[in-house]
C-alpha cells in the first residue's frame, strides 16, 4: 500500500525542483537559442499537483474500487510528468555531461 502522506511530501519536493529547473531552463534557452521547452516543465508541475488532488479526494471515499483507480490514476500521471521532465531537461542540460567527463 502506498502512503499518501509521504506521496504529498514527494509531490512538494517535485514541483520546487521542476519550476526551479524551468527558471534555470528558461534563462539557459535564451542563451542558447532554444525553443522554449521549458514550458512543458511547467505542466509537469500541474500533473503532479493533479496526482495530489487526486489522492486527496481518493481518501475521501469508502470503497476500495474507486480509491485504487484513482490511485493507479494518479501513479500513471507521476509517472508520465517525471518522463516529460526528463526528456525537457536532457535537451537543456545534455551539454553538462560532456563537461563533466572531459576531467
Amino acid at each position: 500500500m502506498v502512503n499518501v502522506h509521504s506521496l504529498f511530501f514527494f509531490d512538494i519536493s517535485f514541483v520546487i525542483t521542476m519550476i526551479v529547473l524551468a527558471y534555470l531552463s528558461k534563462r539557459l534557452g535564451e542563451a542558447l537559442k532554444i525553443k522554449p521547452f521549458y514550458i512543458l516543465l511547467y505542466i509537469t508541475s500541474f500533473l503532479i499537483v493533479c496526482a495530489s488532488g487526486l489522492d486527496a479526494v481518493s481518501g475521501s471515499f469508502q470503497t476500495s474500487a474507486v480509491s485504487n483507480a484513482t490511485l493507479v490514476i494518479s501513479m500513471v500521471l507521476r509517472l508520465l510528468s517525471g518522463i516529460i521532465a526528463f526528456f525537457v531537461c536532457l535537451r537543456y542540460w545534455s551539454w553538462i555531461f560532456p563537461e563533466f567527463f572531459k576531467g
